[in-house]
């Protein structure tokens, strides 16, 4: 797949509400998530783990103050799925990887996977990316890893944001059926009453990989903003796409030190190596490597 885009495509929509209290974006991957499962075969628990961060990468590029051209969410602990990283770029290109895509962990109380029992203790880590080479990056340590806490903390201590954040991926026997999540930003000068009446809306509803099994992108705005006005600013598609490439990861193993790259060659000197976010796989004769 090197350059090349899967097959399934996902919805990002971004909003106002609330007379101008709230900024919101929602995102639906479910067909994404499903098509990236079957071809990493990843287990339930590291599927729902790369699935809330994609979803939140995605939420977050978007809804950025001043829109990244790339951003890059990385989530690292001390459990054994070790890490995660998602990245979303402006033309609404998603890719990911899971540093163990067969963990199986307990779940929580209540049937609901143990994500946070895979990531265990460490940091989440945002980069973002703009034109002409700039970036900027920050990190907090992880509260839960469940990522949709982790992921409104950062917003909080380092965005000086006050929002709800809600990630979900929901799997069956058959697959993926519902992944995504939403974010919503309060604003300054939000009345208090006005948020309290978005809290008690989130306080009473279903988890949001049921609401979007139930009725997609639409019925999470629906449950999430009740009572509220509320007003579609965008609505963009999303898709898993690589940028990897032969010259690009030929670069990348010209950078190894040597005895790297001997210990990978072949017996005719030649080295066969992978994409880790999409498992293209290419093959470099002993000559190209000279």
């Amino acid at each position: 797949m090197s350059n090349e885009t899967l097959t399934a495509q996902g919805t990002l929509e971004l909003g106002m509400a609330g007379n101008g209290a709230f900024r919101w974006a929602v995102a639906d991957i479910t067909d994404v998530m499903e098509e990236v499962r079957d071809r990493f075969d990843l287990w339930p628990v590291p599927a729902a783990a790369l699935g809330r961060c994609l979803a939140g990468a995605a939420l977050l590029q978007r809804l950025s103050t001043k829109t990244p051209s790339r951003l890059m969410l990385e989530v690292r602990g001390d459990g054994p799925i070790l890490r995660v990283l998602a990245e979303a770029d402006d033309e609404g290109n998603l890719r990911g990887l899971v540093g163990d895509g067969r963990v199986q962990v307990p779940d929580w109380p209540g049937g609901k996977l143990g994500v946070g029992r895979a990531v265990g203790r460490g940091y989440l880590r945002v980069l973002r990316e703009y034109e002409k080479g700039n970036s900027y990056h920050s990190q907090v340590e992880l509260v839960s890893g469940e990522i949709g806490e982790d992921v409104a903390h950062y917003l909080a201590q380092s965005e000086q944001a006050r929002s709800a954040v809600l990630l979900g991926v929901l799997g069956k026997p058959s697959g993926v059926v519902a992944a995504g999540g939403m974010v919503v930003e309060v604003l300054p000068g939000a009345p208090e009453e006005t948020i309290a009446r978005l809290e008690s809306n989130i306080a009473g509803m279903r988890g949001v990989s049921h609401l979007l099994e139930e009725g997609g992108a639409e019925h999470v705005v629906e449950q999430v903003l009740a009572g509220f006005d509320r007003e579609i600013k965008e609505v963009r598609p999303l898709r898993y796409r690589c940028r990897c490439s032969r010259e690009r990861l030929l670069n990348h193993l010209a950078l190894l030190p040597a005895e790297d790259r001997d210990y990978l060659k072949a017996d005719d000197g030649a080295i066969e190596a992978d994409c880790a976010f999409c498992g293209t796989k290419y093959r470099y004769t002993a000559e190209e490597l000279a």
